[in-house]
């Protein structure tokens, strides 16, 4: 059995077992990773401190942002709100000027009427006053007729000379 671990201890690196363990192996990658450290330290500090920053200045600029897009959503909530109130008061107001304007029409029309009704009535009195003196020149004028054939009839030469000094006289008397 002794032999056997001899043999393993000779395998692994001699007695000591260091030399094949690979000890200097990790020796050597402590020193490249010291020596990494040493001279990337200040670069690689540089690079995440720039990134940290850079990152910082990234969830800034999304926050302003989200506080710009707050805000006019906001506002935009806030004009929606006043558009509703502008559609209702606009309503309103169309209602009221229609209600206006279809009083005024009304009351035109009324005038309108009115005064087409006293044109009318003038129209008819006219109409009226004409047809009275038109039946009245024409009963005068029926009258005349008869009277001048009654006048005919019944008026002797001597009547006929009476009437005409008296109307002579009549024209005398007339001022000038």
């Amino acid at each position: 059995m002794d032999i056997l671990l001899l043999n393993v201890a000779t395998e692994i690196g001699g007695p000591l077992g260091l030399v094949g363990s690979g000890l200097p192996r990790v020796v050597n990658f402590l020193i490249f990773v010291a020596a990494l450290y040493y001279l990337l330290r200040k670069p690689v500090n540089e690079f995440f401190r720039q990134r940290a920053q850079a990152i910082a200045r990234e969830l800034e600029e999304a926050r302003r942002a989200r506080e710009a897009a707050a805000r006019e959503l906001e506002q935009t909530r806030a004009r929606l709100a006043r558009l509703d109130e502008e559609v209702a008061a606009i309503r309103a107001r169309a209602e009221q000027e229609a209600e206006a304007e279809y009083e005024r029409l009304w009351r035109e029309a009324q005038i309108e009427a009115e005064k087409i009704r006293a044109v009318a009535e003038r129209e008819i009195e006219m109409a009226r006053r004409a047809a009275e003196l038109e039946l009245k020149t024409f009963l005068v004028e029926r009258a005349m007729a008869r009277a001048r054939a009654l006048l005919r009839q019944q008026l002797t030469e001597e009547d006929h000379q009476r009437l005409v000094a008296q109307f002579i006289e009549g024209l005398a008397e007339v001022p000038r």
